[in-house]
């Protein structure tokens, strides 16, 4: 099969790093076209790879029937442009959180399901290579069976609960939740978002094997003088895998396991065995790897599948993603990351959510979606766009959907 022809829906910060890791996908895409709603945005990513640029989604469609779409634009606005590619025919890979609330994201992927297309939501952080690898480890049982997994970081909370969910290898059964807000000296942050409050959550995630996940989550980011809340711990019976938890950097990552001496001869305390990493020439990742003892394995490595290209090991969860729609519409499989995963991911926090306003109450999962929910969202779409989010999907893509 050809090449796919892709279309970039979003030019913004995230859709411009998009366009550039497609870009480097030359075996898998053929970029035909990008758009956004600012004319200049659609035309400046559209001139880097010498491509059409619009500001209609509709009429991109029309004239350039891509295969694949790249959906980039604000959250609430996912679904819109989602259902109306799945009711074009045209599979689609959407930027994370899959969509605000339960209903829209059911409405994306009963579309998507309908029409016979591929969604996949671009949920890149069980990606990051050193997940990927952490993974690794975790299936091939060097820290012996997965009880709990620990995440503090300072944003939102589905990509690590995604990445627990991964680790857990476990379907999540209840979410209970502590939140706390407090004013702040309004602020905007490097990502440019404003602030004016601070808010903390503690998540307690029970899975269907026994197991336990831990995430806090904050929109601290390091202001206000606060601490970098970071780290990611993973427990089994053996051992522990410590890495950062975030998932643009790299370094300082260890296994600390035990080996049958550790356990009779060091009274269970474990060594700690450093990740390693191999470069090329020129800076590429080649592969990640630990040297352990030959009782715990040896040798355990990820090579990078894009060490061929330029891609930074900062790109590579994304290439991943981008692949795997390609791939899913190619071979007609399911993505890397289906419609239903994402949902999964929002589901937990959504029910965190309900559980703080039910006095930190475990809430069961699966969730249904909740009619005052559903209707706020549609009160607040309709105040700020003068439209109603789900009554006309056509209508509703005329809709400025400025890019982030």
């Amino acid at each position: 099969m050809s090449r796919l022809k892709y279309a970039l829906i979003g030019h913004g910060r995230r859709g411009a790093a998009h366009l550039s890791t497609t870009a480097a996908l030359e075996d898998t895409f053929e970029v035909v076209a990008v758009c956004d709603a600012h004319r200049e945005s659609a035309e400046r990513g559209a001139a880097k790879l010498g491509v059409k640029g619009y500001t209609d989604v509709r009429k991109m469609v029309d004239e350039m029937s891509p295969d694949v779409c790249n959906v980039v634009v604000p959250a609430p606005l996912h679904h819109i442009v989602s259902c109306y590619l799945s009711r074009c025919g045209i599979s689609h890979n959407v930027e994370t959180g899959l969509a605000p609330t339960l209903g829209l994201m059911d409405m994306m992927i009963a579309d998507a399901a309908e029409n016979g297309i591929k969604l996949q939501t671009s949920e890149n952080f069980p990606f990051v290579p050193i997940e990927q690898f952490v993974c690794k480890l975790i299936r091939e049982g060097v820290i012996g069976k997965v009880h709990k997994c620990y995440r503090l970081f300072s944003t939102t909370g589905y990509h690590g609960l995604a990445a627990i969910r991964c680790r857990m290898d476990a379907v999540p059964t209840t979410v209970s939740s502590i939140g706390h807000t407090m004013p702040v000296v309004p602020y905007v942050d490097r990502a440019k978002r404003d602030f004016n409050s601070e808010n903390l959550e503690f998540y307690a995630v029970d899975f269907d094997n026994g197991g336990l996940g831990i995430a806090m989550v904050g929109n601290k980011n390091g202001c206000l003088g606060r601490n970098n809340l970071v780290g990611f711990e993973t427990c089994g019976e053996r051992g522990t895998i410590i890495t950062n938890g975030n998932q643009g950097a790299s370094g300082g990552e260890t296994v600390n396991v035990c080996t049958d001496a550790d356990i009779t001869q060091r009274a269970g305390k474990a060594q700690t065995y450093e990740f390693q990493r191999e470069y090329s020439e020129n800076g590429v990742l080649q592969r990640i790897f630990v040297e352990l003892p030959a009782s715990l394995g040896g040798t355990v490595e990820w090579v990078n599948p894009y060490r061929h290209t330029q891609i930074s090991e900062g790109g590579i969860s994304l290439a991943t993603m981008l692949d795997g729609i390609g791939r899913a519409v190619r071979e007609d499989t399911q993505p890397l990351w289906t419609g239903e995963m994402g949902r999964a991911d929002q589901e937990m926090v959504i029910a965190a959510h309900r559980s703080i306003r039910m006095n930190r109450q475990p809430v069961q999962l699966p969730l249904s979606p909740d009619a005052d929910e559903e209707a706020a969202f549609d009160r607040n779409f309709e105040a700020q766009f003068g439209i109603h989010p789900r009554a006309d999907i056509e209508k509703a893509l005329q809709v400025n959907f400025k890019a982030r």
